[in-house]
């Protein structure tokens, strides 16, 4: 071989060794830079021959959904009147908030009639009929009980059962029932006459006529003033405890019936003030406390009353 054509080859194998030493540089950069870019192959022989392929990767883990707590809703206490008909609702005031119900009624369309078993004065053994009883009699969609009265379950009232000395006027018969008791002191009335419903903190101020009216202790809201203070001075030891309590209220052209749940008597009044009535009256509690609407106790049916009072449509 001459000089020439030695030379040639040794540059043919120096590039040939160039080639080979760059892609092995590349190669070992791609898999530096990308150790995991390819999942590992594996090939392993089953009974018959074949190859099973089992693939290993190192995939990122997925994160688990975080799950929530769901919130709680609060109904937001009302401070005013509901429409028309029955409504249960919560009252905030400034004494607590409060579970009522409440059945409002519109005087346009509504008459109220207050309405007694007896016929005349009684001072004991008197007629009772169940408030479902006065309702229908008296042609009424809706009643309340009337009038504290001493109930033939006291002890203390074998020598006067059923008896009551609060003024009620019977509708029925238009004429009062204990009318010569509107004289004393320390008793409210709420009546009825044909320009609406009426409010006295004190019933002996009361002089005119009307269609319908009852007498009963405490007055609880007087021009839209709580009437009891925090001592709930002058009322006894039962009005004065945590109890359920019915009493009714006017707002403007709207009479309303509230049965409150765990109140004493000067939380029952706030009841009532946020209500945004003018004037309220409590009515009897304890075992004698029903409602009747539309076909149905809404409370009670409790115990059989002397008085009571209905409402029906004009």
């Amino acid at each position: 071989m001459n000089i020439r054509g030695f030379t040639h080859v040794v540059l043919l194998l120096s590039l040939v060794l160039v080639l080979l030493t760059s892609s092995f540089i590349i190669r070992n950069s791609n898999i530096k830079t990308n150790p995991t870019s390819s999942p590992t192959v594996t090939h392993t022989p089953n009974a018959s021959g074949l190859d099973l392929v089992t693939q290993t990767s190192n995939p990122t883990p997925t994160p688990k959904p975080t799950t929530l707590p769901s919130p709680k809703i609060t109904p937001k206490p009302v401070t005013g009147p509901p429409g028309n008909g029955l409504s249960s609702i919560s009252i905030a005031t400034e004494k607590g908030t409060f579970s009522v119900t409440v059945l409002s009624m519109d005087l346009g369309s509504t008459k109220v009639i207050t309405d007694t078993a007896n016929d005349a004065d009684c001072g004991n053994g008197c007629l009772v009929s169940s408030l479902q009883s006065f309702v229908e009699k008296n042609g009424g969609f809706a009643g309340v009980n009337g009038t504290y009265f001493c109930p033939i379950a006291y002890t203390e009232c074998s020598e006067k059962t059923n008896s009551f000395d609060f003024p009620v006027y019977n509708t029925r018969l238009g004429h009062w029932i204990n009318g010569g008791n509107i004289f004393w002191n320390n008793r409210s009335m709420i009546y009825f006459d044909g320009s609406g419903a009426h409010y006295l903190q004190n019933a002996n101020s009361f002089n005119g006529s009307l269609t319908a009216g009852i007498v009963n202790h405490p007055g609880l809201v007087n021009e839209g003033n709580v009437q009891i203070d925090d001592n709930q001075s002058g009322l006894s030891d039962k009005q004065k405890a945590k109890g359920t309590k019915v009493g009714m209220g006017i707002k403007g052209t709207k009479i309303m019936v509230v049965i409150a749940k765990n109140v004493n008597m000067q939380e029952f009044a706030y009841v009532f003030k946020n209500l945004g009535v003018t004037g309220a009256l409590n009515l009897d509690t304890g075992g004698s406390t029903a409602l009747f609407y539309s076909g149905r106790y809404v409370y009670g049916p409790g115990r059989d009353l002397p008085n009571a009072v209905i409402f029906a449509s004009k």
